[in-house]
């Protein structure tokens, strides 16, 4: 499953999207929406498969708030749409993230855009929030969007050494925003690019903005579709068709990982917070940015769990790890983009996500579901 971008309505009737009410619960003056939600599922092969997780864990959610909304995809493909269709679910056929003056229509019908479409599209992310900001001038609410980022953001590169950094990251700093424009002026990294327009519009426009940046990304997803991560199935199919498994320079590192299925809790907790009106306790724009590391690993620990993993599976018979330079990481990898591939399989990213456990958030998944997903995702690559 790809990326996509949930938008939540409140109501009223707005360029002909939806027609909701408002709802109150018991005597408390909260008011929350029997919300209209739309999904924007980018189905191209190889992103991640947080998208489909998310969508999944709303439609099991047990959440008060979320169990009263009517879920509509937006998605690129019939034959997607069907399957969608079949469990029951509205869908809305769309070309591309590109088209933007339809994306900023869309949004300017909804109080909430989740937006888990993976980092790198300022474009969408700006129209997103200038037809959120459409809508709160039709409503004179608030309006908030829930973007998608990475810890790649503030990654260093001690391959190359171009940048070397020993600083543990906290959600609760401050001056993360101004640290990530401080990258940004040294080394243009798309991912960070986006980020930093989202807050920038998001500001301009008075749009809540929280920006979700978890770590490398593991487990099996629970969507329709892909199920695959990226990092360890990347390194695993290149492992397959050569044989041996290749690691980019070094041993260490301090490499922080999330299951995808906490992850996705996260997402969750973020959306009932805001949909719930809690805004003035949630940090939003500079300090909203949210990190979502449950657990560490070096690079050594990544490779050899992929190594025993395929020689288990049959895959491999070469025990051996092949260090290789950037340029061959990068060629196998990353399509040949050097500073993605350091940034995502030879760098250290350290974070401590303190703004999300003050939410509530609460990871179940340990180091033993960390170390046995190397086996279940091999099969699963070698099932593909």
């Amino acid at each position: 499953m790809g990326g996509l971008a949930c938008c939540f309505s409140g109501p009223g009737l707005v360029h002909g999207l939806t027609n909701t009410t408002v709802m109150h619960i018991g005597s408390s003056e909260s008011v929350w929406y029997k919300a209209s939600r739309i999904v924007t599922v980018d189905l191209t092969v190889g992103h991640t498969n947080s998208g489909g997780t998310v969508i999944s864990t709303i439609l099991t959610s047990r959440n008060d708030v979320l169990e009263h909304c009517n879920l509509s995809l937006l998605v690129r493909g019939a034959d997607k749409a069907r399957v969608f269709n079949e469990k029951g679910l509205k869908t809305v056929l769309f070309e591309n993230l590109k088209d933007t003056q339809e994306i900023e229509r869309i949004a300017s019908g909804f109080d909430l855009v989740i937006n888990i479409t993976p980092g790198g599209s300022v474009g969408s992310a700006i129209a997103f929030i200038k037809g959120l900001n459409n809508r709160r001038e039709f409503t004179g609410r608030d309006v908030s969007y829930i973007h998608t980022s990475g810890t790649s953001n503030v990654a260093d590169q001690p391959i190359t050494g171009a940048y070397h950094e020993a600083r543990t990251f906290t959600d609760t700093s401050p001056d993360l925003y101004t640290y990530l424009k401080h990258r940004e002026s040294l080394a243009p990294y798309p991912q960070r690019t986006t980020d930093i327009a989202v807050i920038e519009a998001g500001r301009a426009c008075s749009v809540y903005t929280y920006i979700i940046m978890p770590p490398s990304i593991y487990g099996p997803g629970t969507g329709d579709f892909n199920r695959l991560t990226i990092q360890v199935p990347t390194v695993m199919r290149s492992a397959l068709e050569k044989g041996y498994v290749m690691q980019l320079g070094r041993d260490d590192g301090d490499v922080e990982h999330v299951h995808v299925e906490d992850l996705a809790d996260l997402y969750i907790l973020v959306a009932d917070r805001v949909l719930k009106g809690e805004l003035k306790g949630m940090p939003s724009g500079e300090r909203g940015i949210y990190f979502a590391g449950t657990g560490r690993h070096t690079w050594k620990e990544f490779s050899r769990g992929i190594v025993d993993a395929l020689i288990e599976l049959g895959g491999i018979k070469d025990k051996e790890i092949r260090k290789v330079g950037v340029k061959e990481a990068a060629d196998s990898w990353t399509g040949g983009n050097e500073l993605l591939c350091e940034l995502n399989f030879g760098s250290n990213f350290r974070t401590n996500a303190e703004t999300s456990r003050s939410l509530g958030w609460q990871p179940k998944k340990t180091k033993d579901d960390f170390n046995n997903h190397y086996l279940e995702t091999a099969k699963m690559v070698m099932q593909t």
